[in-house]
């Protein structure tokens, strides 16, 4: 089975580059376009300004804390993958997790921010004890996709327990 998120990272790129768009527009607007009378609504312009900033930075902040990542899940063949790259402004860093499918030890699910961040940590068998990878948030999929990798998990657990 292969997971993958690509459309969702995706969109949630063209989602931020829109807000951006978005908030230039309306600031320009606000200062350069005499759209927005002085005293609308009982609000100067700055006021008005203020605001939409604040919306902006709200947005922002919810999406940072969000922590998305693109993620590519396969458990095809004798090889468990994961790799995943953060979808934050500057954090280009591309990780991955490969092993054979025998050394997969556990699997733990963390929920964070009132759960509405969710990140999974993968425990291997080495050679000098079970090694602990650091939690990879799987946020950016949806809910369908996680417990299909939950299930993956759970398959190769009981593949390892069975000696298949």
């Amino acid at each position: 089975m292969t997971l993958d998120n690509q459309k969702k990272a995706v969109a949630l790129r063209i989602q931020k580059s829109l807000a951006i768009l978005t908030f230039i527009i309306l600031i320009g607007l606000i200062y350069f376009v005499d759209i927005i009378p002085r005293g609308m609504m009982g609000l100067t312009r700055n006021e008005f300004s203020i605001i939409v900033i604040g919306l902006f930075i709200l947005f922002f902040l919810f999406h940072y804390l969000r922590d998305h990542n693109y993620i590519f899940y396969s458990d095809t063949g004798s090889n468990f993958i994961l790799r995943y790259f953060s979808l934050r402004p500057l954090h280009s860093r591309k990780n991955a997790i490969e092993f054979n499918k025998k050394e997969f030890e556990n699997y733990e699910i963390k929920k964070s921010l009132a759960g509405l961040n969710e990140s999974v940590i993968i425990y291997r068998k080495t050679s000098k004890g079970v090694a602990k990878y650091p939690p990879v948030s799987i946020t950016a999929l949806d809910k369908k996709n996680r417990e299909k990798m939950y299930a993956s998990f759970q398959k190769i657990l009981l593949g390892n327990k069975t000696g298949k």
